[in-house]
């Protein structure tokens, strides 16, 4: 049985819904940052479009704890936020019901064979001036830098592109880039590892103003679909940008234990296990406890 979509957006929510919902706010953010060493890197530009201004949080899927982690860095006190619509896969949400509970904290369901219910209620969500956070790959992708180098931006769905056409270019996209979630939480996983590191990195705001048109965009204008596809591949890009400012000290690593340039990497569980998996464990540290092995090993 699908899901519906909410009939309220939280400018509407019930008192007990309010009330609810700022409890697990106040507890949320703070578990986060005793449970693991959780950092949050460039968050001047979060403060760009403060509470009251719309803006679209993208970024890249590696497991369930990111919902839950993106909102800590963006929820106040530790963001600027105070509500954040959080668009989930819906068959995540029918199948497990600690992900289905996400709905009282702003999760609604979005199914790739009809998007377009999930997407008018991100609409109703931008035009009440809030914000939303979506994973533009539509699911979650258990990916290392390594595969991300590779596959990221062609992994890019349509859908968020599809909304910065509805408003003719002119709500801003935050790409976001996460670090160490899969490590910390794996498939297949229910407790996740205490003291993981994880970070998000947070890139500079996208504004999408080369795309407006003085009569706006149509879904039945021939280049609507191509034209979304490219946007989203942008963001895609801008997310592994930030990925390989990230993970630099990880690349650097690879490039001296393989002697490989970054461009011909092309690394997989498949085709090399046992080097494929020791890269993996280089993700469970952060990028100083990188540098200093790198630097103790000159």
């Amino acid at each position: 049985m699908r899901l519906k979509i909410p009939e309220n957006t939280p400018n509407s929510w019930s008192f007990s819904h309010r009330a609810f919902y700022q409890f697990i706010k106040l507890i949320l953010p703070r578990l986060i940052r005793l449970y693991f060493r959780f950092e949050v890197r460039n968050i001047h530009y979060i403060d760009q479009y403060p509470e009251g201004v719309p803006v679209i949080y993208c970024f890249n899927h590696r497991s369930h704890l990111d919902t839950f982690l993106f909102a800590s860095a963006l929820i106040y006190p530790f963001g600027n936020r105070t509500t954040c619509g959080l668009m989930a896969n819906g068959e995540a949400m029918e199948q497990n019901r600690f992900f289905d509970l996400l709905k009282y904290l702003g999760a609604y369901p979005v199914y790739p064979e009809n998007s377009t219910p999930a997407l008018d209620y991100t609409i109703k969500l931008l035009k009440e001036n809030l914000a939303v956070l979506i994973a533009p790959q539509g699911k979650r992708i258990p990916s290392t830098p390594l595969d991300d180098l590779h596959n990221l931006i062609g992994q890019a769905k349509s859908g968020v592109g599809r909304l910065i056409l509805k408003f003719n270019g002119k709500i801003p996209v935050i790409p976001m880039f996460i670090h160490g979630s899969h490590e910390a939480l794996s498939f297949g996983k229910i407790i996740p590892k205490i003291k993981s590191y994880i970070s998000v990195s947070i890139s500079k705001p996208l504004i999408f103003s080369q795309y407006s048109r003085e009569a706006g965009w149509s879904e039945s204008d021939p280049s609507f679909y191509s034209t979304a596809n490219e946007i989203s591949k942008e963001i895609m890009s801008s997310i592994r940008n930030q990925m390989l400012i990230e993970e630099q000290y990880f690349f650097q690593i690879i490039k001296r234990k393989l002697k490989i340039p970054l461009e011909k990497l092309n690394i997989t569980h498949q085709s090399h296990p046992k080097i494929y998996q020791f890269f993996r464990n280089l993700l469970q540290y952060s990028p100083d406890e990188l540098k200093q092995w790198i630097d103790s090993n000159l």
